[in-house]
């Protein structure tokens, strides 16, 4: 390579490593919207496991989620509001996976599988998004709810395991 390439390969790079770090930085409203969104996606899986589940742990797990996403929810809805963010314009639409699947075991493995899924996912996205912002009450937020989050998985890695060992 000639130097002419040397410096314009140093140029680019430069001028990529902005674009990347602010790619990975979404801003105060992309976070909450996520966030309200996952809240109210895992508030109406929580009440179709109540509804469908077929064990106790399912029943118990939906309950706990209803009410630790409802929780959530108030908080996020709360620092939309004082931050002055449309909390809607910045939602994403929300698809509820088990509607149609029928009451039963198989309910209660697909459901204990999607809410793992779920909550690694989110667990990953909040604790980047946590770990990138400037704005130290969206900070405070995902730092409360990440714990509940990893409760959540750890539960619902136990149903998955009595599961597999009720086969």
């Amino acid at each position: 390579m000639n130097k002419t390439t040397l410096s314009s390969l140093g140029l680019c790079a430069t001028l990529l490593v902005p674009a990347i770090s602010l790619a990975a930085a979404p801003s105060t409203a992309e976070v909450l919207g996520k966030l309200h969104n996952s809240n109210q996606h895992e508030i109406e899986m929580g009440k179709e496991a109540e509804k469908n589940g077929n064990t106790k742990a399912v029943k118990d797990f939906g309950k706990t989620l209803v009410k630790d996403h409802t929780e959530a929810d108030k908080k996020t809805l709360a620092l939309a509001k004082k931050e002055k963010i449309d909390i809607a314009a910045n939602t994403p639409p929300m698809k509820n996976e088990m509607a149609t699947i029928p009451a039963g075991p198989d309910f209660d493995s697909k459901f204990a599988q999607a809410m793992l899924e779920d909550h690694k996912k989110d667990i990953a996205e909040v604790t980047q998004a946590r770990d990138s912002t400037d704005d130290a009450q969206l900070k405070k937020l995902l730092t409360e709810v990440l714990p509940t989050l990893k409760k959540h998985e750890e539960m619902a890695q136990k149903i998955i395991d009595g599961h597999v060992a009720n086969k």
